[in-house]
């Protein structure tokens, strides 16, 4: 199976991001910390992460409703961090509607088994601001644990976590 193909995964699917998903999430409108996130209205940018080797991913529930993005791979790596140990990044946004609705969870374990599908035996590193509590404790729960602090290109500080 290739790496690009379609992975199906119960009650969610993650599939290679194609311009029209990219375009919708550029609607999307994360707030506060979170809006690090949002897309960028470039084109050549929305065209760049439709790139394969980008490591973009859309997350699809069972209805194909359009719930999130995945990123694996060193275009998950925050800005600015000097990574200590070798590990496959990952990243993961939920759509900004259904943050708070308890979905992270289950969310991030999918995002989580994908990564793990390709890129198996490999440790797997997630960066999330310290202050979004809430995202550091669905990935502890989900079983990362925090390794080390850093602070960004932009002086934001991040946890560092590893499975």
């Amino acid at each position: 199976m290739s790496v690009r193909s379609i992975i199906q995964i119960p009650t969610l699917s993650l599939h290679p991001v194609d311009i029209t998903t990219v375009s919708q999430m550029q609607a999307w409108q994360y707030t506060g910390i979170m809006a690090r996130y949002n897309f960028s209205d470039d084109p050549f940018e929305q065209q760049w992460v439709c790139r394969p080797q980008t490591g973009y991913w859309q997350v699809r529930d069972a209805q194909h409703e359009l719930t999130g993005f995945a990123v694996i791979g060193t275009s998950a790596q925050t800005p600015g961090i000097h990574y200590q140990a070798n590990a496959i990044d990952v990243l993961a946004g939920l759509h900004p509607d259904l943050i708070g609705q308890r979905r992270g969870y289950a969310f991030i374990r999918q995002v989580i088994t994908h990564a793990q599908k390709l890129h198996p035996s490999k440790r797997l590193r997630a960066s999330i601001p310290s202050m979004h509590l809430a995202a550091l404790a669905v990935w502890q729960r989900a079983g990362f644990f925090p390794e080390y602090a850093v602070i960004s290109a932009d002086n934001t500080p991040f946890v560092v976590l590893f499975n």
